[in-house]
């Protein structure tokens, strides 16, 4: 062999000839770490490729060296020493890829399945993937572009189960246009406590509280930056829910608003969409403020089965004291004024609200939330920042019926997660949410908030 260090011949060798073939292991291994086309400590360096081919060759040819070195770590012929050399330089190549597709504009597909679990919908497999890519490749200050989605399966306290969630978030023209979008659908089984936070606190998730529906939910956002970080744009918002009428549970029947708008499914609004956003990431920050102010009208005008309107405040706060070590907080502010459905009312709990408190649970007119979380990123042995990452959080929320009657009755919630960056600053999360009476576990790609 010509690389171990205990071939049959070695011993035969004169020290003349040994050290020429300790020199070209080395030469190898130096040849392996050292293209500086494809050099770790500064991946932006790298020039960007006009040609959409070439840009790819790059990778194929970074993918080719790590396949190289993994092969060779493989072989046993190797010394101690080799082994450290070749180890330290597979984790550079490794650490060099996603900024090289981020730096060259490259598409992503990440495909994602498996079991979980989530407190609304009970046991479930999903399966799904996360595309990302630059609507402009040549362009290395425009933000990626990604969109994710699952098809889930379910059997939660009733029957079994289906629905559909994607998200959307799309950038354009050096990052003055951008798109936020949400869908979600299904027929599930869950449960309905009623409206207000006396109701939500007066009895636990039974059959009394449970009832099949199907649901189907469009948020959608396009702002268009008019002065330096602010954002103005049209929002429109979509919502249907449908109840199963033969098997309504007595927290249903019992509830004046669900009376009233059993049979006027459909609430569909447009609005404004103000923002104010320095984030450096918007999927995923780590520095920078963000200010959203949505006021939007549901009209019978639009197609809507109600009038009323709904406002929402958002504010988003993220601060790096050291590089992966982010302190990160969301305070929002929602409320609906008029003829507003059970279905349309503001909310909290879910994957992104106050996780650990069952989604839907407490409703009414207005609905407050503070949230503060705690990101860490686990770094490499060089320094660098890995793959992996956890986070904590704790939060206190509030609903009631007119906003003099916040602050009143605090919910609280807190929990901890593991984070898996599987695309450039683009993660899967896992979390665990734990609050007074429930607790969640919620698998999804990118950040909470």
């Amino acid at each position: 062999m010509l690389f171990g260090p205990n071939s049959p011949t070695d011993h035969k060798m004169p020290t003349s000839a040994r050290l020429a073939s300790k020199h070209l292991r080395h030469l190898f291994i130096f040849w392996l770490m050292a293209s500086p086309a494809l050099a770790a400590d500064n991946p932006l360096s790298l020039p960007l490729q006009p040609n959409l081919e070439d840009a790819k060759a790059l990778l194929d040819d970074l993918d080719n060296r790590i396949e190289q070195l993994e092969e060779k770590l493989d072989s046993t012929e190797l010394d101690p020493q080799q082994q450290a050399q070749l180890s330290q330089a597979l984790n550079q190549l490794e650490a060099a890829r996603k900024p090289l597709i981020q730096k060259q504009g490259l598409p992503m597909f990440t495909l994602l399945g498996g079991p979980g679990y989530a407190p609304e919908i009970g046991g479930l497999l999903a399966i799904g993937g996360l595309y990302s890519f630059s609507t402009d490749r040549t362009d290395p200050t425009l933000q990626r572009s990604s969109v994710g989605g699952f098809f889930i399966v379910n059997k939660g306290d009733g029957d079994p189960g289906f629905a559909v969630r994607s998200t959307q978030s799309l950038f354009f023209a050096d990052n003055a246009l951008r798109y936020q979008g949400e869908v979600r659908a299904g027929t599930q089984s869950t449960h309905y406590w009623g409206v207000g936070q006396e109701a939500g606190d007066a009895q636990d998730a039974s059959d009394d509280t449970l009832m099949r529906h199907l649901s189907i939910e469009y948020r959608g956002t396009l702002a268009y930056r008019v002065l330096p970080d602010l954002y103005v744009g049209p929002s429109l918002n979509i919502s249907y829910f449908r109840p199963d009428d033969e098997e309504l549970p007595p927290s249903a029947i019992e509830d004046e608003n669900f009376q009233v708008y059993q049979d006027r499914p459909l609430s569909m609004g447009l609005g404004l969409s103000l923002q104010w956003d320095t984030r450096d990431v918007a999927v995923n920050a780590r520095e920078g403020q963000y200010l959203n102010l949505e006021y939007l009208l549901y009209r019978q005008s639009l197609g809507s089965d109600n009038d009323f309107d709904s406002g929402l405040l958002d504010y988003r706060y993220y601060h790096a004291f050291a590089p992966g070590r982010v302190l990160a907080s969301y305070n929002a502010l929602q409320w609906a004024e008029g003829d507003v459905p059970y279905y349309a009312m503001p909310k909290l709990g879910g994957m992104r609200s106050m996780r650990g408190i069952y989604h839907g649970r407490y409703r009414d007119q207005y609905a407050l939330e503070h949230t503060l979380e705690y990101r860490h990123t686990f770094r490499r042995a060089d320094g660098s920042l890995s793959n992996h990452g956890m986070v904590g959080w704790a939060g206190i929320g509030f609903v009631a019926a007119d906003f003099s009657g916040l602050y009143q009755n605090a919910l609280s919630s807190f929990g901890v997660g593991y984070r898996y960056e599987i695309q450039p600053r683009m993660n899967v999360r896992l979390d665990l949410g734990i609050s007074a009476d429930d607790k969640g576990f919620y698998f999804n790609f990118t950040e909470a908030f």
